[in-house]
């Protein structure tokens, strides 16, 4: 929160502009409204890199499709994410000069640093304007401000209208994008002695060194979250340090270059490509395979192509910072396939099933953690064509899971194995394996010849009894699911139904009987997965039961059946549910909470970013081990957390505390 007076406000800036400071883009929901949770974490996630601040609402964070009240709604997510505690700028620049005022004295009521404007575009063609209006704002303020000089408002002032502009009393500096290496070290040379001066790009440090200029701040670009990761936080560390003169070159070489020239070949592909509109689309989606939330931009622009977005992930991963290993407590379990697909992601990833290509690559548009390819044409449900297999896990992300359905397979082990072989062959996450009429000798049988081709395969066997075959004479009783994975040393399993009658899961199974499957399943630490016809109705039971997998289809389809396209929206605003219940912004055990007191004394399971069955092997595990030490498990999703306790609970186990870090992460002790 800005301690300063109009007076002071040139001093402040040399003392707090400095480093490495983030422009934040505005993320979007799958209805187009604006993600004030998603900019929250967006928030706290910059914050873990080290960056020294933030601007909100800036031409990135797309302020001209904004209206005033979502522009404050913003503001007001950003000041709470900041705390008091994390320097922070709005940008308030609008054509209309009250409406800049309104935006300007509201986010100083908020607690705002720094204000942040540019030309208001539009009848802005002399630089006596530019200057007339950034003193109208001046006057209205007391607020430090940063005139922001860049061509996409309509004119790039002179260095010479620059330093006028500094010569109103509370502008302290001003950041140089105007894309004109000239007009940039003009500006430095004549101004940067006596007033903030940034131009965001790397160049200015390695020409500075040339021409005796020191930038003291990388004021607002996004290189901190597309280029580093938490733990592994280079483009901070190096900016930090050019910023106060030390220029490592060595570590910019072979830490950063690649992924910068990554960056500029993808930022000047997609400004060539809309004729010079900064590539908004571009920056969001690099944003999400970062870990952060983006979503679509609004018109007039266009999101990437899903080739376009298939491609950038592609060249971007080999790229990507890896933070250092740190040995985790819990030995690996079955599950640990599942661990680590996103930030914190955990339990209750989401699973589309696709018939093709144009399919699959909707469903990881709309987000998918798992794509699963099937064949519903073939009998009840069967295998897709090798083809497919190949063609969707050539065009995923190498984190994304491709898995492939072998359908309902015939009582035959060598048959079945052979084709689960081939699925390894292509790379596929993992394999289905399906029993309809069968004898549970003769199922297991199947799966533990099935195991045996998978020696050597990084491909995981799953197991999968249908909900609804007591319809069927000699229907394997789906009861016996968790006994049948362990017996045929699956990596996990799945219930599923087959019928096409409009019924579904629960139709055959009740929520009680699903839930203590899946937490014998959590405790043998394999993963378990629930699908069946599943609808966005339903999710308030599948949260409950917490499986670590939900796989749906006709609900993410066109019009909800499933003989109709699966189209990206469906699967993204059904990804955003799970993840509501996952935060625990949507409270599915209608508040119910476990007793908890205190104590002290622990040995800690890190559950973040573990599946659930993971985390509770471990703990499982641990307490058979060593019955006398306290239990810590750290945990960053609401249903995990809820079935961690119940785990405790049916076990006989004492919760004693839980407490929540400023991450977002909460720690749940256990006296075994």
């Amino acid at each position: 929160m800005a301690s300063y007076n109009k007076s002071e406000a040139q001093e402040w800036a040399w003392d707090t502009l400095k480093g490495q400071w983030t422009t934040l883009v505005t993320p979007f929901t799958p209805d187009n409204q604006v993600d004030l949770e998603g900019m929250k974490r967006n928030v706290r996630h910059v914050r873990n890199l080290g960056t020294v601040g933030a601007g909100c609402t800036w031409n990135m964070g797309e302020f001209w499709s904004l209206s005033h009240n979502e522009r404050i709604q913003v503001m007001d997510a950003v000041a709470e994410s900041a705390e008091s505690s994390w320097p922070i700028g709005a940008h308030v620049t609008s054509t209309n000069a009250n409406e800049m005022i309104s935006l300007a004295q509201h986010a100083e009521a908020q607690g705002f640093d720094l204000l942040i404007v540019a030309p208001p575009y539009m009848a802005t063609k002399t630089e006596d304007q530019v200057i007339e209006y950034v003193r109208l704002l001046a006057d209205n303020t007391d607020l430090a401000i940063m005139f922001y000089n860049s061509p996409q408002f309509g004119i790039i002032m002179s260095p010479y209208g620059m330093g006028q502009l500094c010569s109103i009393p509370n502008v302290v500096g001003v950041k140089e994008a105007s894309f004109n290496q000239q007009i940039s070290i003009e500006t430095h040379l004549s101004l940067g002695n006596d007033h903030v001066i940034s131009t965001p790009d790397e160049w200015i440090y390695f020409k500075g060194q040339e021409l005796g200029i020191q930038q003291q701040v990388m004021f607002a670009n996004t290189s901190d979250w597309r280029f580093d990761v938490v733990g592994a936080n280079n483009y901070v560390q190096w900016i930090n340090r050019a910023c106060k003169g030390d220029l490592d070159e060595k570590f910019y070489d072979t830490k950063l270059r690649r992924l910068k020239e990554l960056s500029d070949t993808w930022w000047t592909k997609t400004q060539t490509k809309y004729n010079g509109a900064l590539p908004v689309a571009m920056v969001k989606h690099w944003a999400e395979l970062m870990g952060m939330s983006g979503g679509s931009v609004r018109p007039p622009l266009f999101d990437l192509s899903p080739v376009e977005k298939s491609e950038l992930r592609e060249e971007l991963e080999p790229l990507k910072p890896k933070p250092p290993v740190i040995p985790a407590v819990p030995t690996q379990t079955r599950s640990s396939w599942l661990d680590g697909n996103n930030n914190f992601a955990s339990g209750m990833l989401l699973m589309v099933s696709v018939q093709n290509m144009e399919e699959a690559m909707e469903a990881e548009q709309g987000g998918a953690d798992i794509v699963d390819v099937k064949n519903l044409q073939e009998a009840l449900v069967g295998s897709g064509h090798p083809n497919i297999v190949k063609a969707v896990r050539g065009i995923m992300p190498v984190e994304k899971h491709v898995s492939v359905t072998l359908g309902v397979v015939p009582n035959q082990p060598g048959t079945v194995a052979m084709a689960v072989y081939a699925a390894a062959m292509m790379d596929a996450t993992s394999v289905k394996v399906g029993f309809q009429e069968a004898e549970y000798d003769q199922a297991v049988e199947v799966l533990k010849e099935s195991r045996m081709a998978l020696e050597g395969f990084n491909c995981k066997l799953v197991g999968s009894v249908f909900a609804d075959n007591e319809l069927f004479e000699k229907g394997l009783d789906p009861l016996c699911m968790v006994d049948l994975a362990k017996d045929g040393e699956c990596d996990g399993w799945l219930i599923d139904t087959l019928t096409k009658d409009g019924r579904n899961l629960f139709d055959f199974m009740s929520e009680p009987i699903l839930k203590d499957m899946v937490l014998r399943g959590k405790e043998m630490g394999m993963s378990t997965a629930l699908s069946g016809h599943l609808k966005l109705a339903d999710l308030d039971e599948l949260a409950r039961i917490n499986p670590d997998i939900v796989g749906v289809r006709g609900a993410v389809c066109g019009n909800g059946e499933r003989d109709r396209a699966v189209a990206w929206e469906a699967v993204a605003e059904f990804k955003r549910q799970v993840d509501l219940r996952k935060s625990g912004e949507v409270d599915v055990h209608d508040g119910e909470v476990i007793p908890v007191s205190g104590s002290n004394g622990w040995v800690v399971i890190d559950g973040r970013g573990k599946s659930c069955a993971g985390v509770i092997a471990a703990l499982t595990k641990q307490v058979e081990m060593d019955r006398e030490s306290f239990v810590e498990a750290i945990l960053a999703d609401a249903l995990n957390i809820y079935d961690v306790s119940l785990w405790a609970e049916k076990s006989g186990h004492e919760v004693l505390t839980k407490r929540s870090d400023p991450d977002g992460t909460t720690r749940v002790l256990i006296r075994p």
